[in-house]
């Protein structure tokens, strides 16, 4: 579901006019890869050669939160709704997430030359991490460490999914990470990969007190 309109900002001066923005907004119900594709395809459409980025950060209204950021730029935020969102929407057993985009900003692209990039050499592996971690734990702080004990390899890290219910210790959750390691220089092993997973994990046993999910 998407919609394009009007927002308000409050100015500095509380005698002065609020700013008038136009923004995107963009509501999923099967996930932050979903959404991203989304967006993806959004900015893509309007310059092939943009590079979209999802840096993690703390949103008030986001369990898991990240900036929208094209050619280093931010240009809107995205995330999976909080739960106090979700219980007053009556979500219920719903992982709903959304984005606001500035529209103006998103329109500024402009597209120049194709640029065609190298297909790699070799192949990348994929591995689903799930972890159990306290239920304060911010996504910014699980990120920044996975990115702590992460190799040179891993190529991307993503949200797939947030889990409470059965199995979860009340006052914990679980979350599901996506990684995806490529070594430019030769094919990776799934023994080496496992090495890296371990190291990755461990890092985020440290830094927020996560324990793999089995």
């Amino acid at each position: 579901m998407y919609e394009i309109a009007d927002t308000f900002i409050p100015a500095g001066d509380r005698n002065a006019l609020p700013l008038e923005r136009a923004k995107l907004g963009l509501v999923v119900d099967e996930g932050l890869r979903l959404l991203r594709g989304a967006i993806e395809t959004v900015v893509t459409s309007l310059n092939r050669n943009a590079t979209v980025e999802f840096e993690p950060a703390d949103l008030v209204w986001a369990e898991v939160g990240a900036r929208v950021m094209v050619n280093g730029r931010e240009i809107g935020q995205a995330g999976v709704f909080s739960e106090a969102i979700r219980r007053k929407l009556d979500f219920k057993d719903l992982t709903p997430c959304g984005a606001e985009i500035d529209f103006e900003e998103l329109m500024s692209l402009k597209a120049g030359a194709i640029k065609i990039r190298p297909i790699p050499r070799f192949p990348a592996i994929e591995r689903d991490l799930s972890i159990v971690v306290p239920e304060e734990t911010r996504w910014a702080d699980i990120a920044k460490a996975v990115q702590a004990g992460a190799p040179a390899e891993l190529e991307d890290v993503q949200f797939v999914d947030i889990y409470r219910g059965k199995g979860i210790a009340p006052g914990s959750k679980s979350l599901t990470l996506s990684l995806r390691f490529r070594d430019e220089d030769g094919t990776l092993t799934h023994e080496t990969v496992d090495a890296y997973q371990a190291a990755i994990l461990a890092s985020l046993k440290t830094a927020v007190g996560a324990e793999l999910r089995t």
